[in-house]
């Protein structure tokens, strides 16, 4: 049996002379907007992230705010019978990720338009500021409108994702702490989340751990209190540009309950699920960091 290596995840174009990977990339800059992009610099999505205080906890929570640009329509995932369901997205309207600022309140996404809210998830994943690992948000499908003409290029001063193929893209979108412990999250099974597309959320389609071929480092923008992190990769999709929303609030379980097998060094096959692995990889590293004097 061939093991896969990371490098595998990624397309033979984007290994560097040696063979390897950049397979994590930050950027250094602190913006308040990030652009994703076709392949030619034309506006495809806006997202604006701001930090709201709870109403009775001493917590901030995000809020996400994105603006569509000729995206006409939303697939959203519910882990209901009548999955996936499909809202149209009109002109002039925008989504807004609630993240948990009232007690009496879930967080949820939903379309705000001239006549009112629409809401797509009602009960999402919380966004604390204090977020220790990227959680998964949306996706988005750039279908054949990577192949738009730059007619509405970006102009201010803000953090640009564009696409990067010729090709479609799929583009998967996290959220974490500014403040996030970096070398803790890439010595947990939660690092190898971000090498998946958000498949494995959607139960209509038995939560399957797929891939795609990543085309560019897996990059953190920061903004504010938060990071965003933005996953491209190339895309089944080749139609109509879409935004498609999850059923994350489980995602924890869903992620981590999962049964894994892996060969001792006996090779010896053995059983365990993510959870277990990760406090194993946690606990080795504790093992390595010398004790405070």
């Amino acid at each position: 049996m061939i093991v896969p290596t990371i490098t595998d995840y990624f397309t033979p174009e984007s290994l560097n002379q040696g063979g390897g990977v950049t397979m994590l990339a930050q950027e250094p800059a602190d913006r308040k907007a990030l652009y994703l992009t076709n392949q030619h610099g034309h506006k495809l999505l806006k997202m604006l992230v701001k930090s709201e205080p709870h109403s009775q906890l001493d917590k901030h929570h995000a809020q996400i705010k994105l603006i569509p640009y000729g995206i006409k329509r939303a697939i959203v995932w519910k882990d209901l019978p009548t999955d996936p369901q499909l809202v149209t997205l009109r002109d002039g309207v925008d989504l807004t990720y609630h993240g948990d600022q009232k007690a009496d309140q879930s967080p949820k996404v939903h379309v705000k338009a001239s006549s009112g809210y629409t809401t797509l998830i009602d009960e999402a994943l919380s966004l604390p500021a204090d977020v220790d690992v990227p959680v998964p948000l949306f996706s988005f499908d750039t279908g054949y409108a990577n192949q738009r003409p730059l007619t509405n290029a970006v102009t201010q001063s803000c953090h640009v994702a564009p696409s990067g193929h010729r090709l479609a893209v799929r583009f998967d979108l996290y959220l974490a702490s500014a403040s996030m412990d970096m070398q803790a999250f890439f010595d947990s099974m939660y690092f190898f989340n971000l090498f998946w597309t958000q498949e494995y959320l959607a139960a209509a389609q038995n939560s399957p751990l797929t891939s795609g071929l990543i085309i560019a480092p897996i990059t953190f923008y920061p903004m504010g209190e938060y990071q965003m992190v933005v996953r491209r990769s190339l895309a089944k999709h080749h139609g109509r540009p879409q935004l498609q929303f999850y059923s994350n609030k489980n995602y924890y379980a869903k992620l981590m309950n999962r049964p894994t097998a892996w060969h001792d060094a006996q090779g010896k096959l053995v059983w365990s699920t993510m959870a277990q692995d990760d406090a194993r990889l946690r606990a080795e590293r504790m093992a390595t960091i010398p004790p405070e004097n």
